[in-house]
């Protein structure tokens, strides 16, 4: 009898520790896998709730919604400069402007207003009359050019179809149809409201006055997203790599409004870092960031695109990030940080690609090196000062950012 109780209480022993280890065996799972994204994801609207609900006492929620649902994967990237385009031959190159040109116009367009600047050398430039291209280019006095630089509008152009700038490669492209009476929509002042998106998600919707008749924000977004991201850019874009609004401005002209879109890459659902949600004010940022400007006085078609960067390049995934830290983590951690001294107004959330700094030689191979960050957008309520934390998702370290904040 005494052997079947020690037996039986050597199995009940083997059984409890057996138990234990597979307890721990998932514990262990749990700590690794918490923070996948997946399980950032899940619970991404539970870190909202808690910091509505006041979890902090240093983070104050401010009305703003959004999620992270459509991430499909987060990594560090890089991009790499793609020049094939500029390797053909000068009527070939030139051809590439022409045909942004085309695209943007609908074909309506009067090209012999402008004008293509060449390089010799990097000092030496000509620029020649578009009705004088071919017949300049077939001459062959500038085989040997270093490259075909911007098509242009020529030198005191002033009944023009349009504004028309498109650089080597695409970049610094600027269109204009000139509704806005101005290339640059920025340079019109004060907009009369700023609407931020988060994860391309709008803040708030509005009634807009345009040239065609009155409609919603929400109307003009969509012609310009499916404008963005279908065969009507005229811009190139990566494998990948797909157009998303960042912040919306409202343009009053003297007899109607428009509308400003400022725009970010976005890659498998995660936008890149462009600048600074429900703010107009100007600041530098040392990594640079992402943005273009796409604007609309009418409802069917752009009526300005200008600051778009590189949209093109060869996206190369360095690293996929399998275990990080989640929104509500970020929160934590930069609740600790301020400590009891400071109390910020929360106005969004939002899991970006933020810039690097690129080796100086690597600058010529490589134009975006990225890493995942939580932005936390805030106001500081000791002085009115418009933050923007980043929080790197997988070490958890903390920078900012500050540019003053207009009401």
């Amino acid at each position: 009898m005494k052997k079947k109780i020690i037996i039986g209480g050597i199995i009940g022993c083997i059984v409890l520790l057996v138990a234990a280890f597979i307890i721990e065996f998932q514990d262990e799972n749990l700590i690794e896998n918490k923070n996948a994204l997946q399980y950032a994801k899940e619970r991404f609207s539970i870190d909202l709730q808690e910091l509505k609900t006041e979890k902090y006492e240093n983070l104050l929620y401010k009305d703003f919604e959004c999620t992270i649902e459509n991430v499909e994967g987060i990594y560090n990237l890089e991009i790499r400069i793609d020049d094939s385009a500029e390797t053909g031959t000068l009527m070939e190159r030139l051809k590439i402007r022409e045909d942004v040109v085309d695209k943007f116009f609908e074909g309506n367009f009067d090209k012999s207003d402008l004008s293509i600047k060449v390089y010799l050398t990097e000092s030496e430039i000509v620029e020649i009359d578009y009705n004088d291209i071919e017949k300049e280019f077939s001459s062959g006095k500038y085989d040997d050019a270093l490259m075909v630089g911007t098509l242009l509008n020529r030198s005191g152009s002033e009944h023009s179809d349009g504004v028309v700038q498109v650089s080597y490669n695409r970049l610094h492209t600027w269109l204009s149809k000139k509704g806005l009476g101005t290339i640059h929509p920025s340079a019109m002042g004060e907009f009369k409201m700023v609407i931020p998106y988060l994860m391309g998600e709008r803040q708030e919707e509005t009634n807009l006055h345009l040239k065609d008749g009155d409609t919603m924000l929400s109307e003009v977004e969509k012609s310009a997203l499916d404008y963005m991201n279908s065969d009507k850019f005229p811009l190139i874009k990566a494998d990948g790599i797909t157009l998303a609004i960042g912040e919306a401005r409202v343009i009053e002209t003297e007899s109607y409004e428009g509308i400003c879109f400022m725009t970010r890459r976005v890659y498998k659902g995660i936008p890149f870092e462009y600048g600074a949600n429900a703010s107009i004010g100007a600041y530098h940022d040392e990594l640079g960031h992402d943005g273009g400007e796409i604007s609309y006085v009418e409802g069917g078609s752009p009526d300005t695109m200008l600051g778009f960067y590189r949209t093109d390049g060869i996206v190369i995934e360095k690293k996929e990030i399998t275990e990080m830290i989640t929104a509500g983590e970020a929160l934590r951690l930069l609740s600790e940080q301020i400590g009891d001294n400071s109390v910020y107004e929360v106005h969004g959330i939002e899991l970006v690609y933020r810039n690097c700094e690129i080796p100086e030689d690597k600058i010529s191979e490589i134009s975006d090196i990225l890493e995942p960050k939580w932005k936390i957008i805030t106001i500081n309520q000791n002085d009115d000062k418009y933050t923007l934390f980043y929080v790197d998702v997988v070490t958890g370290e903390i920078t900012n950012r500050f540019e003053y904040y207009y009401d």
